[in-house]
C-alpha cells in the first residue's frame, strides 16, 4: 500500500464449522490499522471477521448511491458465490456493526439473516453441493464509521462535498458487505455508484456509461473485469478536474492513464502525472506489460495524505515523483499478485519500494539508485523483528516502514545481487507471468520457487535468514598476503555476529575487494562460519582491502575494521530532508586540509562546519540546519561541498522547517 510522507501461515485460520454450526465463528487478533503516513502510537485490535472459507466468490456488483448532503451511504450489493463444501446451507458475510441491513434476497425470495458483530449470517433456500452457485442481494444503508485508514469518508475540499474510500487491510466491511480477505479475489466487480450530477466518480476497471437519472443525479457505471482483492475495490467522488495521458504500448495500440484531480490542483497534476507514462514503459519493459491494459490506469486525488494503489486507479493526494512510481508498481505487486495473508505483506511494500529505485535507475542513471537504496538500508538496519510479521493485530507491526518497506526493498537488493542482474530481473518477470500467482495471490515461497527455478540456485538459506530471521551480520575481518609462485597469495579471515538467535549466523556470498593504486580485483567469497578462513591468489601485491565495498549487503562492519579509501568519499547526509538535524560522513585516504561548507543554490555561503587539517579515516560531521550565525535556515535546497587538497566533491541537501 501506500507510500510513506510487508513459511506461510495465514493472518487468520479459517473457523471449522460444528455439527449443527451455522455460522463461522468471528476471527479475532487481526490487525486494525491506521493511516500509515501518520503512525499511531496507539494500536487496538481488528473488530472479528467471517471470511468464510467454504465460498469462492465469482462476481460482486456494488450498487450505492452516496448522498452528502445530508452524508449518507445505501446500496445493494449482489454477491455471486460457489459452495466449496458439500451439503452447504448457511454462509457469512463481513459488514461492520454500523450498516443496517433491510434484506437479502435470493432470486427475489427474502432469506432470513442474524446480524453479527461486523458479520452477517445467512440461512440458504436449500442445500448446496461443492460448486453449486448461490446469487445474493444484499441491500444494506447507513453512515460508514471511519475506521483504520478511512475506510469510508465524506469530506470537503475549497467548500465542495468529497467523498472516497480507502479499505487496505481490513477496511472493506466497513461500507460493503463482503468477503474481506485477499485470498478470495472475486474473478470481476461492477461498482455503480449514484450521486450529485456535478460530480464525477472514480473507480476501478472501465467507465461503461454515466446515465443522468433526471432528477439531478447521474449514475457512474464501473466495470472491472480483471480479478481484485475486496480492499483493492474503491470509489472517489467530487467536481473533480479530469485530463488524460496516454500510454502507446505498440506502434498502433495505446491505453488511457485518467486522471481526476481537485480543480485546485489541475494545473500541479498536469505539470507531473505525465511522467507516469514513462514509467509504465519502464515497468512494463522491466516486469511484463502492465497487467490492466485492456482497461486503464489512472489517479483520483483523495484526502488522507499518501496514496492508495487502488486497482487500476490510484487514490492519491501528491503527484510527488517516487510515491507515483511507487503505486503504479503495486499494479504489478500487491494488485496483479497480491499477498496472501497480511504477514507477507513486504511482497507488495518491498517490491513497491524497490520499484522506486528501478524507476530512478532507468531514468536518472545508477547513482539515483544507489541512493535511493542507500537511504532505505540505513533505515533497515533499526528494523525489528522478522520481515514477515509475527502480530498483524498491531499497527507499527504490521506496517512499520524501517522493516516491511525498507527491508522488504533491502531483501531484493541483495537478492539482485545474489543471482545477478541478468538472473534477477528474469525471475522478477517469471514470478509477474508464473500463472500459479498472476491475477491471484502469493507468499513468499512463491517468489522463492520461482527465484530457484530460473537461477537454479537453492535460496532457502537466503529467504530463512533475511525474511524469517531478524536483525543483520555485523563483520570483522583480518587479511595478510605472501608471494606465491602464481603472484601473491591473500589471506583472508571473516569474523561474524548478529546478536540474535535467529539466525546465528547469516550465509552469505561477500564481495571482497582487493587494490593497490593502478589495479583492483574484486572476488565473491561464500561466507558460512563465522572465522571462515579464505585464500585468493592475485597477480598483484595488494595495498588496500574491502569488504562489501559497493554496500550489496545489509550489514555493519565497525569503522575501525575499514580499510583506507582509495580517494576522497562524500556520502548523502542522513537524514534527508532533514529539519532538526542530520549527519554528513566523509572518508579520506590520506592526511588533507579540509573545508566542509554550505551554499544556497546560488552559491552564496552559509555556514562553514570543518575548516581544519583532518588525519586518513572515517569522518562524520553534524549539522543543525543554522548558519554561522546560530540561526536557523528556512526550508529550500542547498548544497554541502568538501574540498581535501585539490579535491572537491558536492552533495545537494534539503532543509525542510
Amino acid at each position: 500500500m501506500f507510500r510513506v510522507l510487508s513459511h506461510c501461515v495465514l493472518v487468520f485460520v479459517f473457523t471449522e464449522i460444528a455439527i449443527g454450526q451455522q455460522y463461522p465463528t468471528p476471527l479475532r487478533n487481526q490487525a486494525d490499522c491506521s493511516y500509515k503516513a501518520l503512525l499511531p502510537n496507539s494500536t487496538r485490535a481488528l473488530r472479528g471477521a467471517f471470511a468464510d472459507d467454504r465460498i469462492d466468490v465469482i462476481y460482486y456488483k456494488l450498487s450505492l448511491n452516496v448522498a452528502v448532503s445530508p452524508e449518507y451511504l445505501r446500496g445493494v450489493v449482489t454477491v455471486r458465490a460457489k459452495s466449496l463444501v458439500d451439503s452447504l446451507t448457511a454462509l457469512a458475510f463481513d459488514l461492520s456493526s454500523g450498516m443496517t441491513v433491510d434484506s437479502i434476497l435470493m432470486n427475489g425470495s427474502r432469506l432470513s439473516f442474524q446480524r453479527y458483530t461486523d458479520g452477517i449470517g445467512v440461512t440458504l433456500d436449500r442445500r448446496y453441493g461443492i460448486g453449486g452457485v448461490i446469487e445474493l442481494d444484499i441491500a444494506y444503508r447507513g453512515i460508514p464509521v471511519s475506521a483504520g485508514f478511512g475506510s469510508f469518508e465524506f469530506s470537503s475540499h475549497d467548500g465542495t462535498a468529497w467523498a472516497w474510500t480507502l479499505s487496505e487491510p481490513y477496511g472493506a466491511k466497513d461500507w460493503w458487505p463482503c468477503k474481506d480477505h485477499p485470498l478470495d479475489k472475486a474473478d470481476s466487480v461492477d461498482v455503480w455508484v449514484t450521486c450529485n450530477s456535478a460530480f464525477k466518480v472514480g473507480s476501478n476497471g472501465k467507465l461503461v456509461a454515466i446515465v443522468d437519472n433526471g432528477n439531478g443525479t447521474r449514475t457512474h457505471k464501473w466495470a472491472e473485469r480483471y480479478p481484485i482483492a475486496t480492499y483493492l475495490v474503491s470509489i472517489a467522488l467530487t467536481n473533480y478536474a479530469e485530463f488524460s495521458n496516454w500510454f502507446r504500448y505498440t506502434p498502433t495500440d495505446s491505453m488511457e492513464i485518467l486522471n481526476y484531480v481537485l480543480p485546485e490542483h489541475l494545473v500541479e497534476a498536469q505539470a507531473s502525472l505525465p511522467r507516469t507514462v514513462d514509467m509504465l514503459e519502464i515497468f512494463s519493459r522491466t516486469y511484463g506489460l502492465y497487467p490492466f491494459i485492456k482497461e486503464k490506469y489512472g489517479h483520483s486525488e483523495f484526502g488522507k495524505g499518501g496514496a492508495m494503489e487502488h486497482q487500476t486507479m490510484t487514490s492519491t493526494t501528491t503527484f510527488e515523483e517516487n510515491t507515483i512510481a511507487h503505486e503504479l508498481a503495486h499494479q504489478w505487486f500487491g494488485d496483479l499478485i497480491t499477498c496472501a495473508n497480511w504477514q507477507s505483506l513486504w511482497l507488495n511494500e518491498g517490491f513497491a519500494v524497490y520499484s522506486e529505485a528501478v524507476y530512478r535507475e532507468a531514468i536518472y542513471g545508477a547513482d539515483e539508485y544507489w541512493q535511493l537504496i542507500n537511504d532505505r538500508m540505513t533505515k533497515a538496519l533499526r528494523a525489528r523483528g522478522t520481515l514477515f510479521v509475527q502480530d498483524t493485530s498491531v499497527v507499527r507491526e504490521l506496517f512499520d516502514n524501517d522493516r516491511v518497506y525498507s527491508k522488504g526493498a533491502s531483501v531484493l537488493h541483495m537478492l539482485r545481487h545474489v543471482l545477478g542482474d541478468s538472473v534477477f530481473f528474469r525471475s522478477l518477470r517469471s514470478y509477474v507471468a508464473d500463472p500459479r500467482v498472476r491475477y491471484s495471490t502469493a507468499t513468499t515461497e512463491d517468489f522463492r520457487r520461482v527465484c530457484e527455478s530460473v537461477s537454479g540456485k537453492q535460496l532457502g538459506y537466503f529467504f530463512d535468514e533475511w525474511v524469517y530471521g531478524e536483525k543483520f551480520p555485523q563483520y570483522a575481518y583480518q587479511w595478510k598476503t605472501r608471494p606465491s609462485p602464481a603472484g601473491y597469495d591473500v589471506i583472508v579471515t571473516i569474523e561474524q555476529t548478529t546478536h540474535t538467535p535467529n539466525p546465528s549466523f547469516f550465509t552469505m556470498p561477500v564481495d571482497f575487494r582487493l587494490s593497490t593504486a593502478t589495479w583492483d580485483t574484486t572476488v565473491v567469497l561464500f561466507h558460512t562460519h563465522s572465522g571462515q578462513q579464505f585464500t585468493i591468489n592475485v597477480s598483484h601485491n595488494p595495498t588496500n582491502a574491502a569488504l562489501d565495498p559497493d554496500h550489496w549487503i545489509l550489514r555493519e562492519i565497525p569503522e575501525s575494521e575499514l580499510p583506507l579509501p582509495l580517494k576522497v568519499e562524500l556520502d548523502q547526509n542522513y537524514p534527508n530532508p532533514f529539519n532538526a538535524g542530520t549527519s554528513i560522513v566523509f572518508r579520506l585516504p590520506n592526511r588533507a586540509n579540509v573545508t566542509l561548507k554550505i551554499y544556497t543554490v546560488l552559491g552564496q555561503e552559509v555556514a562553514t562546519l570543518v575548516n581544519e587539517r583532518q588525519e586518513a579515516g572515517f569522518h562524520k560531521v553534524s549539522w543543525n540546519g543554522a548558519n554561522d550565525q546560530g540561526r536557523p535556515l528556512p526550508t529550500g535546497v542547498y548544497f554541502c561541498r568538501l574540498s581535501a587538497n585539490t579535491h572537491q566533491l558536492t552533495k545537494k541537501i534539503v532543509v525542510l522547517r
